[in-house]
């Protein structure tokens, strides 16, 4: 059957004996529910027949699941008994079950013919989640959380403490509904938080004791995988130094065929070094997604509406250097709220261009422009002009010497600081220009950054509040203020928007955007392996845990990437079941100028590969970061050397090193065509 596949299919009970011995249980439970109801189902004849049922003979959660395609087959085997029994001359398609056999009734066969069609009828206009929800004694045990989180989460949260419920009654001699007692007798012994949520024993670091506490034993998988995630840092290099030196062999052998001198050897192989980490990275990744599931983050469900405990904004930082600029920037701020209306507020938090000087003619027609197009937005979408949803927020320039040039304070970074300052303090100082309502921004707990290019898609926003407010994924610091469990910040999937851009160069190199334009969770190699994902500048923070992370860390004018580096310090997460999506540079010049941003960002992280960093007023602090986090610093400065050393293996085989110019040019193309195979994976 479609609906029931093998693997779930198999985890169905059969009945032990009787005329219908080695059918599923559930299958005689839906011809019973039929012969019940008088073959005439009801979504409240269904839910007391289930209440009435499970009172002596609980049903597992598949075989609540499955109930929907049971009481279709039965209909159908019934429909077809009818039919067969009006036109005998007609050979029946479909063999009757002995459950069938069994429960067939005196019944007209015309009659049952009707009834067998209005059921199936019935059968798909009931929304089975809520009959699942009302019915299951596993949802009403996990339902009496002592947290009181269990109800308020969302429907795929839920069903991931379900299925963790089943993994463990499997591996263990206990019901299904015996483990959701266990774990919500243990959240209630829990003196302290996350403990007390039934969640931490079922999907976070209380699993290994409730394992213990029902007897279940660990697949030899998930022993591999709780192994490698105590020391990832040092697994995940050992692997990469491992395969790099295998990648090597290839070329090395060449050199000895060819008859390389040493000094030609020597070369060849520093040439190949780095080319050869992109096969090495990729088979690594490869195997990391073959061993450890994609990790889809857990949610509280603020669908309806955000929560008013965990008030949210969207910020939009942008440069505005030109008045014909604004009207575009506001449509896109305005859309955002079209898709997000649950947020509390939208703001604009913008900077002057730099220049020479500290004041040019343009900023005054631009800062009009600013200012009367949010008080438009308000007009249209509040009240009046100073009460609505939107905000601007515009810095003015300040000489700095290291730039030479009246800039903004640091760009980017600096607008955020000095907007989480605004937030928790309510100094507005740093901000010249401002527009619409200002004291309904104090007191947000979380901020939802969307730069000029990104699009946030209908209900992303109350999404990835809800997974922020998740009680497993708030952040936890130790003594030295270092976060060491949850997040501050939380990465979703960036996507290239499927529609926008004409030009050849976004079509030819932006991807294939007709495939997989919907959500779904996938593997990313550092969520997956150590809990925590790459922070690219667009996604949401809690305002006070980001800023306490940061705090007394960032050095002045040293900072351009400075989304890797509070990803690290803040320890974001990869939210990779929602997407945002962000335009591609519409040519080959704009899109080296960004990657050439990118670059010398990634390269000013160099220092924090060392046990010493640079602090705020030219202090040297002790490196927070782990192995792991300075291995990702350390990848992107490498991703940035493959072209280069690409282009050099290729010189080289083809004027220095001996042997055939096509062999090394095969071997320099291998490297680029490795992320080929890295897309596929």
């Amino acid at each position: 059957m479609q609906d029931l596949p093998h693997g779930f299919y198999s985890r169905l009970r059969p009945l032990a004996n009787g005329p219908a011995k080695g059918e599923p249980l559930v299958l005689a439970l839906a011809h019973d529910l039929l012969h019940a109801t008088h073959f005439q189902l009801s979504r409240q004849g269904i839910l007391a027949y289930l209440e009435g049922y499970q009172e002596h003979h609980p049903l597992d959660i598949a075989e609540l699941w499955a109930l929907p395609s049971m009481l279709r087959l039965a209909c159908l085997e019934r429909l077809v008994s009818g039919f067969a029994a009006v036109f005998p001359a007609v050979p029946a398609p479909l063999a009757a079950s002995a459950s069938c056999r069994q429960f067939l009734q005196d019944i007209d066969p015309g009659e049952c013919v009707s009834r067998g069609v209005a059921n199936l009828r019935v059968i798909s206009s009931i929304a089975w989640k809520d009959v699942f929800d009302a019915t299951s004694l596993v949802e009403r045990t996990l339902a009496t959380d002592p947290a009181g989180v269990y109800p308020a989460m969302d429907f795929d949260t839920r069903d991931a403490y379900r299925r963790a419920v089943e993994r463990l009654a499997d591996r263990s001699t206990k019901s299904e509904v015996a483990v959701a007692s266990y774990a919500v007798a243990l959240a209630a012994n829990a003196k302290s938080s996350p403990r007390g949520h039934v969640g931490y024993w079922l999907a976070g670091a209380g699993q290994v004791e409730l394992e213990q506490q029902t007897g279940a034993s660990p697949p030899p998988l998930l022993r591999l995988t709780r192994l490698l995630s105590r020391h990832p840092g040092k697994v995940y290099s050992v692997a990469l130094f491992l395969l790099g030196l295998a990648g090597l062999v290839v070329p090395a052998a060449y050199l000895d065929v060819a008859g390389a001198t040493s000094l030609q050897w020597l070369l060849g192989i520093g040439l190949s070094a780095l080319p050869v980490t992109v096969l090495s990275v990729t088979v690594v990744n490869w195997l990391v997604t073959l061993t450890v599931p994609p990790t889809r983050l857990l949610k509280l469900d603020f669908s309806t509406a955000i929560d008013s405990a965990w008030p949210t904004l969207v910020a939009m930082p942008v440069i505005v250097g030109d008045t014909e600029e604004v009207p575009v920037l506001l449509r896109r701020l305005e859309s955002h709220f079209l898709a997000n209306p649950t947020a509390r507020g939208f703001v604009l938090l913008s900077d002057p261009a730099d220049a020479a000087q500290e004041c040019l003619e343009s900023d005054a027609p631009i800062e009009q422009a600013l200012r009367e197009g949010i008080e438009a937005l308000n007009r249209r979408h509040g009240r009046n002009a100073s009460s609505g949803p939107f905000t601007l927020l515009h810095r003015a320039r300040q000489f700095n010497p290291a730039q030479g040039c009246w800039m903004a304070w640091e760009r980017k970074r600096g607008k955020l600081e000095e907007f989480n300052r605004f937030l928790l303090t309510g100094g507005a100082e740093a901000f010249a220009v401002t527009a619409g309502p200002i004291r309904h921004l104090r007191g947000a707990c979380f901020v939802v950054t969307a730069d000029a290019d990104t699009r946030l898609p209908p209900g992303v926003v109350a999404r990835l509040a809800g997974t922020l407010a998740h009680p497993l994924n708030r952040p936890v610091f130790d003594e030295a203020g270092r976060v060491v469990a949850g997040y501050t910040v939380l990465q979703p999937r960036v996507e290239i928007a499927p529609h926008g851009s004409d030009s050849l160069f976004a079509r030819l190199f932006g991807g294939d955007t007709a495939i997989d334009i919907y959500s779904r969770a996938v593997s990313d190699v550092y969520q997956d392996l150590v809990g925590t994902g790459n922070y690219v500048g667009k996604g949401i923070y809690d305002v006070a845990a980001f800023a306490r992370s940061l705090e007394g860390r960032i050095p002045e004018n040293n900072l351009l990437s400075h989304d890797l580096w509070e990803g690290l310090h803040g320890r974001a997460g990869l939210v990779s079941d929602i997407i945002v999506y962000e335009s591609f540079p519409e040519s080959y010049g704009e899109y080296v100028r960004r990657w050439h941003r990118w670059v010398r960002g990634d390269w000013q992280l160099l220092p924090w590969l060392f046990p010493y960093v640079p602090g705020v007023e030219g202090k040297r602090l002790r490196n927070r970061l782990r192995l792991f986090d300075r291995l990702r610093i350390w990848d992107n400065m490498r991703r940035s050397l493959v072209p280069v050393s690409v282009l050099l293996l290729l010189l080289g085989g083809w004027f220095l090193l001996p042997g055939q110019p096509l062999v090394w040019t095969l071997l320099a193309l291998v490297a680029p065509g490795a992320y080929l195979f890295t897309d596929l994976v």
